[in-house]
């Protein structure tokens, strides 16, 4: 009925502690798409949890192209996309999967994995829901598919649930649902890893409002490198410098015509992570 993907990168402790239980539990399938680690975590994966699929790739391919390796294998009438630093437990899941199952007509459904939204006022309805934890409708994403292979990171999720909503397609938020959502440890914190994210972040930014001719008025690029450039001088710190300034490069990269992925199919800024 419910097949559960995560997409991991350096990940193996966080997923052990976050849902070693319900993986080992063998309640639903799992399937485990690597973005080759380079701690090992694949190989600790398979070895810890012989139950899940663990598909090692050869290469960092980003979050939603490697989510879409997961969602294709996936057989069942729903899966669950789950960060790895989500703590989730099988009740959870069960209510989860209960709510799709009542919702007939919505194709996405999360939980709150963030305390505000957890209000406990039932289904709601949603333009968008964070990424972190989205159950699918299979059948009803036969007619959006999943993400868009040209972003690397960041605003996948963002620009399905944009693509659902224009295929008339419901998203609900389940308010009486909260997972715990341990934000920015699904891999060790490394300075080359913050790097590559916010220069992602700039390009995907700017991809997505491009892309749905949304990038007017202050969401021009013309606002956005400003925007960016001027943050960056006026950074507090070396680290908020180092940040504005990926931002502001991977936008301009955008606005120069770059890809997020280079010819080889590996992804911009991702040759730091070697280093």
């Amino acid at each position: 009925m419910l097949t559960l993907v995560l997409v991991s990168f350096n990940s193996y402790e966080v997923i052990h502690s976050c849902l070693g239980e319900v993986i080992k539990s063998g309640a639903y399938q799992v399937i485990i798409v690597d973005n080759a680690s380079l701690d090992g975590t694949a190989q600790k994966l398979q070895l810890e949890y012989p139950l899940a699929n663990v598909i090692a790739l050869d290469k960092n391919i980003g979050y939603g192209r490697a989510a879409n390796v997961g969602l294709d294998a996936c057989k069942t009438p729903y899966s669950l996309l789950l960060n790895p630093d989500l703590k989730a437990n099988l009740q959870c899941i069960s209510d989860l999967l209960d709510s799709a199952i009542a919702s007939e007509q919505a194709a996405i459904i999360a939980p709150a994995v963030e305390k505000r939204t957890f209000l406990k006022q039932g289904m709601i309805e949603r333009d968008w829901v964070i990424g972190a934890a989205m159950l699918f409708n299979m059948t009803l994403m036969g007619q959006v598919g999943f993400f868009d292979d040209n972003i690397f990171l960041f605003f996948e999720e963002t620009d399905l649930c944009f693509r659902a909503k224009q295929k008339g397609l419901s998203i609900k938020l389940d308010t009486n649902i909260y997972i715990e959502h341990l934000a920015g440890q699904s891999s060790a914190p490394n300075p080359a890893v913050d790097y590559l994210k916010n220069w992602h972040f700039g390009w995907s930014r700017l991809y997505f409002l491009s892309k749905h001719g949304l990038a007017v008025g202050k969401k021009s690029a013309l606002r956005t490198l400003f925007s960016y450039g001027r943050k960056y001088l006026l950074a507090s710190s070396s680290a908020k410098r180092n940040a504005y300034k990926a931002k502001f490069l991977g936008a301009l990269a955008f606005v120069r015509g770059r890809n997020a992925f280079l010819g080889d199919g590996s992804a911009q800024q991702t040759s730091l992570l070697q280093k």
